[in-house]
């Protein structure tokens, strides 16, 4: 009879896995499942997403916005199943990069992980700039304030951006302690906050949740586009549960506990959002009013909490708050750390050796330092860099699109040809069709813009959600009108298409990757 295996016993057999599929192993594999789980629900962060975008939902739709969260919730956990499988058979940093090159071909993989790195980097400039709006409304501060070259609410960005550098740089252990103690601290607040509420403060009755309050009017009384641009508030949340993925190289048992933080961290999202969510809508005591002050800019979440609760427990909330902001940039800035490191592992950045060595630390501490200076250049043109995360966010779900258009392609040639611990067997065809049409319906909203040849759906609720280009302005100058009116989803993406191709076709296409895969597993390239 065997006893229980050690941490020693499984980190060997982890790392003959990644062997088998011609990795070598250089992270530290120190982190459990609770930490595996933390980053991806880090990533996720239902408390920054809610805070700063339930007033696009109210002022939008309304408070029938809130269907977009179980709606949206649904379509994600179509992703989540697919990709925990994924994680699974190959719980490698990258996740989608890696997923994607390994079952269909290395074009399709790297233009994926190419998409996805460079969303991720602004994603984190997006974040970063959060910390100070919610720290301003602690201190009473006015974060549009000028010291110099920048705003207050720049400087500190910039600052959070060094401090979350320097943690992801110094170790993994490191950065799971402080993101472990933060996801406590949110889900606790949430629950604890969401629970008051419902239970004590219910100003409004359930039917709220279809009262409209007329604003279907802002497309010709249709209310379905006009609920296409209220689920932004969802759409901007739910994802980077694929995290739990990237981090399976530094997970114990990562086949087994990958698959079940990726699941973890989109289901209890989920969960607390929608009981947050609920209870923010029915404690809200005058619901015209609110709409009308959130499309002033007001912040609902708080009013609501500071009005039922008093300055006290708002303030406590907003502490909570500055938590889940500041481990969210930490796990976004992560991520796309370890998508570097793969990808520069693999000889496929400029630069790649350098991106894909890992320091004495056991952590790719150089590609954490170019992530940081990354996100830090767009503050340099603009402190709105939360405008450039809607191109950005836009292109995480093509990203996972093209993620699982190359799944479909493996599976129809027989993939899994191997069982790993989590398998979705006759389902998997299902659910990777269903997470197509899910994707594809969602990456075809983030695209629409103010357009009359859209009929209701391109309605100038559009302007909030994709911008043209020539609307914006820098380190704020007067509209850029001089530019081309297009999209700003297609702005991003046809940049980083260009480029990403010039590249591609110039020194990536052909190059054998520098670490060779699937030797020896069975789970051979199908390409």
């Amino acid at each position: 009879m065997s006893g229980p295996t050690s941490a020693a016993d499984q980190a060997a057999r982890d790392d003959a896995h990644l062997q088998s599929l011609g990795i070598k192993p250089e992270l530290r594999r120190s982190l459990g499942f609770l930490s595996n789980f933390a980053v991806a629900f880090s990533y996720i962060s239902v408390s920054t997403g809610t805070f700063t975008l339930f007033g696009l939902g109210l002022f939008v739709g309304g408070p029938p916005f809130f269907w977009s969260w179980p709606l949206i919730v649904i379509g994600q956990l179509f992703v989540a199943l697919n990709f925990a499988e994924l994680a699974s058979h190959f719980p490698v940093a990258g996740s989608i990069y890696q997923w994607s090159k390994r079952l269909s071909n290395r074009t399709l993989g790297w233009f994926t992980g190419w998409f996805y790195f460079w969303a991720g980097v602004l994603t984190t400039t997006a974040v970063a700039i959060t910390v100070p709006l919610v720290l301003s409304s602690i201190l009473g501060v006015d974060g549009t304030v000028k010291y110099g070259p920048f705003s207050w609410n720049v400087w500190v960005a910039l600052g959070t951006l060094v401090i979350t550098t320097l943690i992801n740089g110094f170790g993994v252990r490191l950065m799971s302690i402080i993101n472990n103690l933060g996801v406590a601290a949110e889900i606790i607040g949430m629950l604890i906050f969401g629970g008051i509420l419902l239970i004590f403060f219910n100003h409004q009755p359930l039917s709220v949740l279809t009262n409209t309050y007329g604003l279907e009017g802002q497309a010709n009384g249709n209310y379905l586009p006009v609920f296409a641009v209220a689920a932004f508030m969802s759409l901007f949340v739910v994802y980077g549960f694929d995290t739990a993925g990237t981090y399976g190289e530094e997970t114990l048992d990562a086949s087994r506990q990958a698959p079940r933080g990726i699941l973890s961290a989109i289901l209890l999202s989920g969960i607390i959002g929608a009981i947050f969510l609920l209870a923010i809508i029915l404690s809200t005591p005058d619901m015209a009013a609110e709409i009308t002050a959130a499309s002033k800019g007001a912040f609902p979440i708080a009013d609501a909490i500071h009005s039922n609760l008093g300055d006290v427990w708002g303030n406590i909330y907003l502490f909570v708050v500055l938590a889940a902001v500041f481990v969210c940039t930490m796990a976004i800035q992560g991520a796309t750390t370890r998508l570097m490191f793969s990808m520069g592992r693999d000889g496929r950045l400029p630069g790649g050796s350098l991106w894909g060595k890992v320091s004495s630390f056991k952590t790719p501490t150089n590609a954490a330092i170019a992530v940081g200076v990354l996100a830090a250049i767009p503050f340099l043109v603009s402190d709105s860099a939360g405008v450039i995360a809607i191109g950005a966010t836009g292109t995480i779900y093509l990203s996972y699109f093209m993620c699982n258009l190359g799944v479909m392609i493996a599976r129809s040639k027989g993939w899994p040809r191997k069982e790993a611990w989590f398998k979705l067997g006759s389902w998997g065809i299902v659910l990777n069709v269903l997470a197509l049409i899910y994707g594809g319906v969602m990456v075809i909203n983030f695209a629409l813009w103010d357009n009359p040849a859209f009929g209701d759906w391109g309605n100038s609720l559009r302007d909030l959600t994709n911008p043209t280009i020539n609307t914006l302005s820098v380190l704020g100058s007067d509209a850029l009108s001089s530019l081309p009116a297009i999209p700003i989803f297609e702005s991003f993406l046809g940049i980083i298409l260009i480029v990403g191709a010039i590249y591609y076709l110039v020194a990536a296409r052909g190059r054998a990757d520098i670490v060779q895969a699937d030797v020896a597993t069975g789970e051979v390239s199908i390409a």
